[in-house]
């Protein structure tokens, strides 16, 4: 007689018949290869699903940087057309100034032009001036 749950031994105390013991085995082994089987299946699409999602991921990653490329060449030309367009108001301003700089000029010099001491109509010019002496009249 064997020993309980040996496996040339199948509980009904006559030792060598392992058809029983052999039969549920199997049958167990069957069924844990089919639970794995199952198991890598789902595995495998889930893999599948990943897959996907990374490559849609990844497709919209690209548009993204396509976008942001985009974006900068198009932030780099309003940034070029503002600055041309401060440098045409400053350009603008300083000419104002210096108009009115000229003006300001021009109004100083006739306020002084008007201003200077004149001899009433009618009287004789002044004399020239004495030489100094050592110089001669010409």
């Amino acid at each position: 007689m064997g020993v309980p749950g040996d496996p040339g031994d199948d509980d009904t105390g006559v030792p060598g018949d392992t058809h029983a013991w052999g039969a549920a085995g199997l049958a167990r082994c069957q069924r844990e290869a089919e639970e794995v089987t199952e198991l890598m299946k789902q595995n495998f699409a889930r893999a599948l699903e990943r897959d996907g999602r990374l490559s849609e991921l990844d497709s919209r990653a690209q548009e993204l940087c396509a976008m942001g490329e985009a974006f900068t060449r198009s932030t780099r030309a309003v940034a070029r057309r503002q600055r041309g367009g401060h440098r045409r108001w400053r350009a603008a301003a300083i000419g104002l100034a210096g108009l009115l700089l000229l003006l300001l000029l021009l109004a100083l010099g006739l306020a002084l032009w008007l201003a200077r001491p004149r001899a009433p109509p009618g009287t004789p010019a002044p004399p020239p001036s004495a030489p100094a002496p050592g110089e001669t009249l010409q």
